[in-house]
């Protein structure tokens, strides 16, 4: 066999470079990600900093800013990664046999349930600066953590990969139509008015922190019952 050309080797050393790079990057966004979380734990949103983020992982802010748009872009990645706990609860608590309807209500009692105690990371995530792009970012964020993309129910894969609250939705009540629980026409009109209605909730809940989680996601309900039946 003979032995490869100059052009090859040369195309080899560039792959072989590339493949560092990406490896590094990949490392680094982890790094980053994973501090991020963490702080973002301990702390509030509200008190992350990039000083504090440098303290951490050991990089400058102008490392941060080669890998993430600024400083809210990775913390929505890292609020991808504090909803995993909601998503195990919707995977343990959602059955077949449950109704489109039940399974509807569920998931909002489950999501109000993580939601409404982290108000400010579920407010960044799909309602902040960057959640326009969430969907890009998703797809990013699994490559990232490929570990993590288990779905083992296509309601899971759809939670997964359905960036914006108002496109889950919009996967989810075409059954309840399908299933007689609401008119067909207003298909959109319910996955909006639910959409709207969780955005007010949160937002109040992260302006006025003294309020009661439970209480709130009682009254939520209430109104999610509400949408339902005039519609």
């Amino acid at each position: 066999m003979k032995g490869q050309t100059i052009e090859e080797k040369k195309q080899a050393q560039e792959q072989a470079l590339l493949a560092r790079k990406e490896l590094k990057r990949r490392r680094i966004m982890v790094l980053f990600i994973l501090a991020a979380e963490e702080l973002i734990r301990q702390d509030g949103v509200s008190n992350l900093t990039i000083r504090k983020l440098a303290d951490v992982t050991g990089y400058s802010s102008a490392t941060l800013y080669s890998y993430f748009a600024d400083l809210d872009e990775l913390i929505l990645y890292a609020s991808i990664r504090r909803r995993k706990e909601y998503l195990k609860q919707v995977e343990r608590e959602i059955t077949p046999d449950m109704t489109s309807l039940e399974q509807y209500r569920k998931i909002y009692e489950i999501f109000n349930y993580y939601s409404f105690r982290d108000p400010d990371t579920y407010m960044n995530l799909y309602f902040g600066k960057h959640s326009g792009k969430i969907k890009e970012v998703l797809d990013t964020y699994y490559q990232l953590f490929p570990e993590e993309f288990v779905a083992p129910t296509e309601l899971i894969r759809t939670l997964l990969v359905q960036g914006r609250l108002i496109d889950c939705d919009r996967v989810t009540t075409p059954k309840l139509a399908a299933d007689g629980y609401i008119r067909p026409e207003n298909v959109d009109v319910v996955a909006e008015l639910m959409v709207r209605t969780q955005e007010t909730f949160l937002y109040g809940l992260m302006v006025n922190p003294q309020k009661d989680p439970d209480e709130e996601s009682a009254h939520f309900m209430q109104l999610f019952d509400h949408i339902i039946e005039t519609n």
